[in-house]
């Protein structure tokens, strides 16, 4: 006797992809350090500025503000902000947005070595 129905495969655990998340900090606030030397934390929290996805493709996000805005933690006007809601729209004033590569490794090497040059070119590459 012959049976047309084939039991279904079960797909191990090894051949699903899970993500990789990275996140990235202001030098100061980190918990560990990369290999390129980038501030990192373990998990999301407030003091992520920036975070990378790796997975089948890679994808690069870090806080933007309402009016294109790259977060700036050691602004004068902007340090404390990336958790503030805005009380009109209800709104984060500072939300993740994916970039390019090069505006996020800019924008990383701004947070690690807090040079303003660095986030001015990431503002300009931008636009």
């Amino acid at each position: 006797m012959t049976f047309l129905h084939q039991p279904k495969q079960e797909v191990s655990n090894d051949e699903v992809s899970e993500d990789t998340h990275v996140y990235y900090t202001i030098f100061g606030k980190h918990k560990l350090i990369d290999n390129e030397g980038n501030p990192i934390l373990k998990k999301e929290t407030a003091d992520v500025f920036a975070k990378k996805i790796i997975g089948n493709t890679t994808k690069y996000f870090i806080k933007i503000g309402l009016y294109g805005r790259i977060y700036n933690p050691i602004g004068a006007y902007s340090e404390g902000r990336h958790t503030k809601f805005l009380t009109k729209t209800g709104k984060k004033e500072y939300d993740f947005k994916q970039v390019p590569q090069k505006v996020f490794d800019m924008y990383i090497n701004f947070l690690r070595s807090k040079n303003i040059a660095w986030l001015n070119n990431a503002e300009r590459e931008m636009t």
